[in-house]
């Protein structure tokens, strides 16, 4: 499921990187500390930390009602790291998706969009971080709460696939190689979801997100 929104913008990266952006399977998880790349290689690279990380993610954050601002912000943000940095800050980016790559946080998706593929609930994800530290983190920590933080009126999807793929963007233009080449570049997952699956059924999903559910149950985004 992607967002008709994010898609021009997508498909732009797409093509200047020179890839499809669809990574090949990988046969074992990555180690502590690594990242995976396509080919399937560990690569050595240490993430940022925390607070540098989210300060970047934070100076865009007052564009986030215009997609194309946010991500433009986000790329002249990179654009002043070294080419390390910027990968530092991939690698970060990829550590903030493992850790929301949980069921609970899953079936939130499921019930605000009305369904959620494995790319959707990746995109879901990017849009999350997209929105800061301390929304990640509160949702992180209650999926359900995602209710109390959304406009009333709230349009679109909540998806964000472009924001995934900039600093590739800000490394290729920083070492003149395709983006696809950054050593950290977009992790796969080989393992299930943390936490306990959810039930595609409405009473479930109801019982499990009641503040969501009320809001979009019947009324999904997508």
């Amino acid at each position: 499921m992607r967002a008709p929104i994010h898609a021009a913008a997508t498909l732009a990266l797409g093509a200047w990187l020179g890839t499809s952006l669809v990574a090949v399977g990988i046969s074992q998880p990555a180690q502590p500390g690594t990242v995976q790349t396509e080919l399937g290689r560990a690569e050595n690279v240490k993430p940022m930390s925390d607070e540098r990380f989210w300060s970047l993610i934070a100076a865009t954050t007052a564009y986030e009602r215009d997609s194309d601002r946010q991500i433009a912000a986000l790329l002249s943000s990179l654009a002043r790291l070294s080419a390390e940095d910027i990968e530092a800050f991939e690698a970060s980016f990829q550590l903030q998706l493992q850790r929301s790559y949980s069921w609970d946080l899953w079936g939130a998706a499921y019930v605000v969009n009305g369904g959620a593929s494995d790319d959707g609930f990746e995109y879901f994800r990017c849009w999350l971080i997209s929105k800061g530290r301390r929304t990640f983190e509160k949702v992180l920590a209650d999926p359900d709460s995602l209710a109390d933080l959304l406009a009333p009126k709230v349009e679109g999807d909540l998806e964000f696939e472009a924001f995934a793929y900039v600093a590739r963007q800000a490394w290729s233009e920083k070492v003149g190689r395709p983006g696809e080449e950054m050593p950290s570049a977009p992790m796969l997952y080989s393992r299930e979801p943390s936490g306990t699956k959810f039930e595609e059924n409405p009473a479930d999903l109801a019982k499990r997100y009641p503040k969501l559910w009320r809001r979009f149950g019947s009324n999904p985004l997508q």
